[in-house]
């Protein structure tokens, strides 16, 4: 069963479309979402085989990922 994840990333004002169209190309992530109020401007979900997996998600594919300020991570324990 796969590892899912809810990304929640800050981006700079006025590129949450942006990023949002970026984070979709990256094979990991299955939905990417603007939000409009609150401490993040995208929510992304992303699916692993593993947390190894995620680990290597998020330091080598996010950190590419232009105009992204910060990014936390809630791993889903259960559906």
């Amino acid at each position: 069963m796969p590892i899912k994840v809810f990304l929640a990333v800050v981006t700079k004002p006025g590129k949450e479309k942006e990023v949002q169209k970026n984070l979709r190309t990256i094979d990991e992530v299955t939905l990417a979402c603007s939000v409009s109020d609150g401490l993040y401007n995208v929510v992304a979900m992303i699916e692993v085989k593993t947390l190894d997996d995620y680990r290597t998600f998020s330091i080598d594919r996010v950190s590419t990922v232009p105009n992204i300020i910060d990014y936390t991570s809630f791993i889903i324990m259960e559906q």
